[in-house]
């Protein structure tokens, strides 16, 4: 609890040191790659993947390539697709993860890699090109802040990679930061409401689409780690396509609709699960009517995929409080480790 309490802090000092002169260097990174734009491939594990989505949606919306891929598979499956137009980012919270430290191995002598890492005396943070820090401090249970500086950090390295003011990203920062500080203010009253309404599901589905898929991802990380609750991350168009047979009342359906081209289509999902009987926990900035079945978090409205930041917290006080009710100790795992060393 104490590092989810930590993240409106962390986020500022983050947000400080990257608006700050050549905190990333457009020289040094337009020498990794030519010509400009690249072809951006984001990769990590578990948090450190997910992050990359805000980002990836933002340089996709300006027709700059932008993949998220997951270290292992491209390591072992996709090499390849790596060439000399292609912009790495390694993102990892120790810079130790297994996966990342063979993907170093696999590459050139001289990598030309950035790298996204809390830890700065890594493996991934020496051998990287450019180092980009997280400034989340320690992080010693289930990623929390990790995951949110990440996402902050990422967004930074796409508006440069775009070369664009950092003005917007830098507001819409500081609303993400106001609006974590209200959440915590009032963490008492928000959060059990929710956990009595979840309470001990069989089954809990994520669903959102677009940037907002990494609360999805992310989301339902937490829910596993810390609440010890089978769930599932899913596009909620893939949701329609026959994965809607699983409704049942039992269930819980996490929905995130924000504005958007697609938030019309996420409220009318939400309201299709309910009539058939599902019970749906909505996290939306659009109008929704309060009705049964639904229990309605009314969230900030925030610009270039941000919302995660305001999302996950909801979703990490939520499986803390589930965790206390089942009398578990939340964030401690009990089988994998913090650092995964094993493929």
């Amino acid at each position: 609890m104490d590092e989810i309490a930590q993240q409106p802090a962390a986020l500022s000092g983050l947000r400080k040191y990257y608006t700050s002169p050549g905190a990333i260097p457009a020289s040094a990174l337009r020498r990794l790659v030519t010509p400009w734009p690249p072809t951006v491939v984001f990769t990590g594990m578990g948090s450190s993947l997910f992050a990359a989505y805000p980002a990836q949606a933002f340089l996709n919306s300006l027709g700059i390539r932008a993949l998220v891929w997951e270290t292992a598979e491209l390591l072992h499956h996709h090499l390849k697709f790596l060439g000399p137009d292609t912009l790495l980012v390694a993102v990892s919270q120790s810079g130790e993860t297994v996966e990342i430290i063979h993907l170093l191995d696999a590459l050139p002598a001289k990598p030309r890699v950035a790298a996204v890492v809390n830890a700065e005396g890594s493996t991934l943070a020496r051998r990287s090109s450019l180092l980009l820090p997280m400034m989340a401090g320690p992080q010693r249970a289930a990623s929390t802040k990790t995951y949110t500086c990440a996402v902050a950090v990422l967004m930074y390295l796409a508006f440069a990679i775009a070369r664009k003011p950092q003005r917007t990203l830098t507001q819409a920062l500081k609303l993400a930061i106001d609006a974590q500080e209200k959440i915590l203010e009032r963490a008492d009253v928000l959060t059990p409401p929710a956990a009595e309404f979840f309470d001990a599901p069989p089954y809990v589905a994520l669903m959102s689409r677009g940037a907002d898929l990494a609360s999805v991802y992310q989301g339902a990380l937490m829910f596993k780690e810390v609440a010890r609750l089978g769930a599932e991350p899913i596009s909620a168009a893939q949701f329609r396509h026959g994965p809607i047979e699983i409704i049942h009342s039992t269930h819980r359906y996490v929905i995130i609709a924000r504005q958007g081209k697609t938030g019309k289509f996420l409220l009318k999902l939400a309201d299709d699960i309910r009539a058939h009987g599902g019970r749906v926990l909505l996290l939306t900035d659009l109008p929704f009517e309060d009705i049964a079945h639904v229990r309605l978090i009314q969230v900030e409205p925030l610009r270039l995929g941000l919302g995660t930041l305001v999302d996950s917290l909801h979703i990490q006080l939520l499986t803390h409080e589930l965790a206390l009710r089942a009398s578990l100790d939340p964030g401690q795992f009990r089988i994998a480790e913090d650092v995964t060393l094993e493929e």
